[in-house]
Order: C-alpha cells, then structure tokens, then sequence
C-alpha cells in the first residue's frame, strides 16, 4: 500500500500546524517538510510512524496517509485510463 504524500499537508493543517512545528516534533527542518509536501522527497519510515502517532492523539487513523487507491500510482492509472477508452 503506497503512502500518499499529497496527504502531508491536509494532515499538518488538520492538526493546526506550521510546517516549522511539524519539522520541529519530527526533528526535520521547516525546508524538509515542504520538500515533503510537494513530492519532491518522502519521508522515512520513521517520519511516517511519528506523523502517525501524532494523527491518532488526534483521531486520525494512520490509514490516512494509506488511502486504498493511490493517485500517485500513474502506471495502473494509465492503464485504467486505456480500458476506459477502450
């Protein structure tokens, strides 16, 4: 199951956080979390444990960031997009 990042930063802001406080709890700099945030990088295992631990102390359940279909899948994307034109 792929971790979704467009996700990073609903998470963040549902949790009324800057990206500095973010990086700040996960030990990472402000510029980090942004580069996050955009797909640019991803997070580490750990960085995605923490984020989920913190989600749960606020009733977000770590399948959040586990959605069942990725939009970040382009190679079953594509495909999918050819049966339908099919």
């Amino acid at each position: 199951m792929p971790f979704d990042w467009l996700r990073i930063r609903e998470f963040r802001q549902s949790v009324g956080m800057t990206q500095q406080q973010l990086g700040d709890i996960l030990a990472v700099p402000q510029s980090t979390v942004a580069r996050w945030e955009t797909g640019k990088i991803s997070p580490n295992a750990q960085h995605i444990g923490l984020m989920c631990d913190l989600g749960r102390v606020r009733s977000i359940e770590p399948d959040f960031f586990f959605p069942p279909f990725s939009r970040l899948d382009p190679v079953n994307n594509a495909f999918k997009k050819r049966r339908l034109n099919q």
